[in-house]
């Protein structure tokens, strides 16, 4: 039985060649591209590989999704995304993640989202069948003791001083 008391290990990488912009950094398109592989590899973690998908016609789908950028990283640089459930009913999940420099453990970005399980069948929300709800359930026991990010829950806004 996998530890759920840390935050979940969900992707290695290199930043391939292709994720570089022209600035000379990994392009902000592709942060999102990482995380959602993150968020595949998230899936995986919670049963919902593909033969378990297709056989029960189940899937997630991404709500919304916010992304925060904190430092640059450049190609061939090793990057690592850890996932963090924040919330979950029996359709939601609220998932963080934080991509770190896999050398330097510098904080690059996060990305907060919003995944919905759906019936692919009837094409709506549906409830997590019974063996990934008992998987969210250990896992959002054990991630309700981790302290929140930061910057969870954060909206856009310009911040103004005050006068």
């Amino acid at each position: 039985m996998p530890n759920h008391a840390d935050r979940i290990q969900l992707i290695e990488s290199p930043v391939l060649p292709e994720w570089i912009d022209y600035n000379g950094h990994m392009n902000d398109a592709y942060y999102v591209v990482a995380f959602s592989q993150a968020i595949d590899a998230f899936m995986l973690h919670i049963g919902l590989d593909e033969t378990f998908r297709e056989a029960q016609c189940v899937s997630l789908y991404t709500l919304q999704s916010m992304v925060t950028y904190r430092k640059e990283v450049a190609e061939d640089e090793p990057i690592s995304i850890q996932g963090q459930l924040l919330e979950s009913d029996n359709k939601k999940l609220r998932l963080f993640m934080t991509m770190y420099h896999a050398q330097t453990h510098d904080e690059l970005a996060t990305m907060e989202t919003l995944l919905l399980h759906m019936d692919m069948q009837a094409h709506k929300a549906a409830p997590f069948l019974a063996q990934t709800q008992a998987l969210v359930d250990e896992i959002q026991a054990a991630h309700h003791l981790l302290e929140t990010p930061t910057n969870a829950g954060s909206a856009i806004a310009i911040k103004r001083p005050k006068f």
